[in-house]
Formats: C-alpha cells, structure tokens, sequence
C-alpha cells in the first residue's frame, strides 16, 4: 500500500524538480564575474622596442588565493590583444590569420602563480594615442583591461 503511494509522490517530486524555475543566465554571469575579479589579479604592460618599429605587449594573469584555480578555454586559443585607435576603430588584432585548435582546454594555476602572454605588434601605423584591449579568454574567469599608450 504505502509503495502506491511513494511512487507517484516520488515521480512529481521529480517533475517538480525538472521543471522547476532556473536561475538567469545573465545573474550567473555576473556571480562568475564578480568572483573572478576576487581571484585573478592582472597586469598589462605596452613597450616599445628599441628601434621603435614594433611594440610589445604583455598580459600577465595571477592566481591571488591559497588555492589552485582552473582556468577553461573553449578552444585553443587563451588570450587576445586588440588594438584600438583614438576614435575606437580597431586597427589590429594579434588573432587575426592565425588558427586555434577547437579542442576545450584547461590550465590550471597554482597557488600564487603567474602566468604571462606576450605579443609583438610589428608594425605600429603612425604617431598617435592609442588604447590596448587585453583579453583572457578562459570561459569561468574571463579578463579584459584596457591600457592607453602612445606611439612617437
């Protein structure tokens, strides 16, 4: 008697549970950003190379917890740097021409590590303020931080 019971009660129970309100996407988002920004610490450096016909750029990312973070990225590659001119018009793209592999990664940082990317713009167009859009592309910790420069 008691299983003609439990089994129907049960059988909602799930439906209840599957069907059931969800939390938005964009509420969840903003929870990973915000806990995030509590967990990577970010660097962005612009050099010019000493000849000045070329720029360097670099992105370093540090795991500021006690604990191991896992960073995942959907597919090769895990950074990017954009390069925008004073009217916010893009002017060049370290990701442009190159292929990434589509292969899910992850890397994991340990604790209080430091992970750098480095670039080189070869050629920077003529003298002028510009702003530089580092990315971390890492789909649960991602990072953007812009930095102005100039070129002589």
């Amino acid at each position: 008697m008691l299983a003609r019971i439990t089994v129907p009660l049960l059988a909602a129970a799930v439906l209840i549970f599957t069907c059931g309100p969800r939390s938005q996407p964009n509420a969840i988002a903003a929870r990973a950003a915000a806990s995030s920004d509590s967990t990577l610490v970010t660097d962005v450096q612009v050099t010019a190379e000493p000849d000045a016909r070329a720029m360097r750029f670099s992105l370093s990312v540090a795991n500021g917890t006690g604990k191991r973070v896992e960073l995942s990225f959907p597919s090769g590659q895990t950074h990017d740097f954009v390069v925008l001119d004073a009217t916010g018009r893009e002017v060049w793209r370290w990701s442009d021409g190159r292929l990434f592999t589509q292969l899910v990664q992850n890397q994991l940082l340990e604790a209080r590590d430091v992970v750098t990317y480095d670039v080189r713009w070869p050629t920077p167009p003529s003298a002028g303020r510009y702003t530089l859009v580092a990315v971390l592309r890492s789909d649960n910790h991602p990072v953007e931080q812009r930095v102005s420069f100039a070129v002589q």
